[in-house]
């Protein structure tokens, strides 16, 4: 395996939950009252999903202003509370040090990828970034992977993707890349019924799980 595409949210970092919540307020300053479960069905998914679904709901207009509204809230929550995932540096440092390529390719806005990195200290790990708003097609359509793959300028089949969510695991499905889905946010069933060729809940078995030895991982 040369390239390594990794989602973001609930995959590097713990931030799902925050993300979800930053709807909340934005909702109902703009009078809908909402709760999480009803953003929860939308993980993998753009923030424009996530608009244009409560834009069919509303009885008010909602603009785009609402984008940046909520981007501002999960900056406020997430600001020196990102939490990155226990083995995730580790599994990056033993990538790197193989010489595996890595990328990021996520559902969120290129703001959101990158303050998500920075606050993580995970940046200097991945030249290639990928967020939803240079495709045409979001997850579960295979474009973001696909994306990803020609600027680490591999073939998707040298490509594995780490998933968290439903949407993801079948875009890298679609995108023909080995596929591995980390239960962060689905229990493991529901990540296997989606066609993980892989599931795992503890980065310590993400190697292993790839079959290769850091050492020779590149070649």
């Amino acid at each position: 395996m040369l390239g390594i595409i990794f989602d973001c949210d609930g995959v590097l970092v713990d931030s799902e939950r925050m993300s979800l919540a930053s709807w909340l307020p934005v909702l109902a300053r703009h009078g809908i009252p909402a709760v999480i479960a009803q953003i929860e069905p939308f993980i993998g998914k753009s923030d424009r999903a996530v608009l244009d679904h409560f834009r069919r709901l509303a009885n008010v207009p909602l603009g785009d202003e609402l984008l940046e509204e909520r981007m501002a809230e999960y900056f406020r929550a997430a600001r020196g509370n990102l939490r990155v995932f226990s083995g995730v540096l580790a599994v990056l440092e033993q990538l790197r040090a193989a010489g595996v390529r890595m990328a990021v390719a996520s559902s969120g806005r290129p703001q959101k990828i990158h303050f998500n990195l920075e606050q993580a200290r995970l940046t200097e790990f991945f030249a290639v970034v990928v967020s939803s708003v240079e495709v045409a097609r979001g997850k579960p359509a295979p474009d973001l992977f696909l994306l990803a793959a020609r600027r680490l300028g591999l073939a998707p089949e040298q490509c594995a993707v780490v998933e968290d969510s439903v949407f993801g695991v079948q875009a890298a499905r679609s995108a023909g890349m080995l596929t591995f889905g980390y239960t962060s946010s689905y229990p493991a069933t529901v990540l296997r019924e989606a066609a993980a060729h892989y599931v795992f809940d503890d980065y310590a078995a993400l190697l292993p799980l790839l079959a290769l030895d850091p050492a020779t991982m590149a070649k």
